[in-house]
């Protein structure tokens, strides 16, 4: 049996009424769908930064970017602590609807994932609704690649949709085959009732409804109320319920980048009376958002300098789109600007030396082969 809700004090109200003013002030800058795609790409890498560091991870910035093109180009001591944020950025990458969840192999004997209900419905519909031409935009699948991606994904916030997500997070760190992961009864059974949970805290209006699924998604250990295998996927997911819960779909918040910057402060409003954590929720919400805003206008400064630093270049130049690949792609090696930007090596080659000359681009391997090259003003 479901708590009684209570209702929102005067100073959740207020807290709830800022944020909601620094949500629309961050839809409107992110209206533009070039200035939207670097900023949830940014964000994507810097929510699994933050979401690994929550988890203890001792992150390495440039070791992690490298590991977007290879984990296999990070130095030993350092793979393993890569090759979790990486992980946690394909799953930000999935919320984003930027790549498919690994394709499964479906099992026979295994019934298949239910994706109906009176909550996935209702979840679809807000959906349909806010789907447009420019909510999405493509990340293109590296050629080296192997593995096999499916475009029929589930709708958002389904039982099928959960497990897409747990299984994209699996694919990257289990050594397994992605096509054979699939949840267990029991994860099954926990991740339907967390549904539940949220289905029912997101069915107050508005932000207070993003409230309180962040609530349950975000409580920080030792009061965390869901499974310990679900917390890398509730922290994914809470990027996305204020979008959810508020129909902005250009919006997404890293929340674990708050969480991080603030985890003492969080961990004492999780354990308080249950207003004090909403209260401390909404007060994050608006900041988080003010801050994606600053960003955003950040990387429109950066690109702005780029260009002042590379100068007037000829017209037939490809310096302009690899710089707006650099935001999309921080990492790169010399053969993927080639395939890329569909260039021969050599002319790749200039265009990486033109940007090394410039200060923007700085060598992160020790390697004669395949190096590896960062945006310097990109690192997370």
């Amino acid at each position: 049996m479901s708590e009684p809700v209570q209702p929102p004090s005067p100073a959740l109200l207020t807290a709830l009424l800022e944020a909601e003013r620094a949500l629309g002030r961050l839809a409107e800058a992110v209206q533009d769908p070039a200035r939207r795609r670097r900023l949830w790409a940014d964000a994507a890498r810097r929510e699994s930064c933050a979401a690994a560091r929550l988890d203890g991870v001792a992150v390495d910035p440039a070791e992690f970017l490298v590991a977007t093109i290879g984990t296999d180009l990070v130095p030993t001591a350092g793979r393993g602590a890569a090759q979790s944020v990486r992980a946690l950025w394909q799953g930000a990458l999935f919320t984003q609807g930027v790549i498919a969840a690994p394709a499964r192999r479906l099992d026979s004997t295994r019934a298949p994932l239910p994706s109906g209900g009176a909550a996935a419905d209702a979840w679809r519909a807000v959906a349909e609704l806010e789907a447009g031409p420019d909510d999405r935009f493509s990340f293109p699948p590296d050629e080296d690649n192997n593995t096999p991606f499916t475009d029929d994904a589930p709708p958002a916030w389904t039982l099928g949709w959960t497990e897409a997500l747990w299984r994209c997070l699996q694919a990257e760190v289990s050594g397994r085959d992605p096509g054979r992961l699939a949840f267990s009864a029991d994860r099954e059974a926990e991740a339907a009732t967390l549904l539940k949970r949220l289905d029912h805290a997101g069915d107050q209006p508005a932000l207070l409804g993003g409230v309180g699924m962040l609530a349950e998604l975000l409580r920080p250990a030792p009061d965390l109320r869901i499974p310990g295998w679900a917390v890398p996927s509730a922290r994914l997911m809470g990027a996305l319920a204020v979008a959810r819960c508020c129909r902005v779909p250009t919006v997404w918040l890293p929340m674990s980048v708050s969480l991080h910057a603030d985890r003492t402060t969080a961990g004492l409003a999780a354990r308080g009376r249950e207003e004090g954590w909403r209260l401390w929720l909404a007060d994050t919400v608006a900041e988080t958002a003010r801050r994606e805003r600053e960003r955003a206008l950040s990387l429109d400064r950066a690109a702005e300098g780029w260009q002042q630093r590379v100068g007037a270049k000829r017209r037939n130049s490809r310096i302009p789109d690899l710089l707006d690949l650099l935001f999309e792609e921080p990492a790169l090696t010399v053969r993927r600007v080639q395939k890329r930007l569909g260039s021969t090596f050599r002319g790749a080659q200039l265009l990486v030396d033109e940007l090394l000359e410039a200060g923007i681009l700085r060598e992160a391997t020790n390697r004669a082969l395949d190096r590896v090259f960062i945006a310097v003003d990109l690192t997370p």
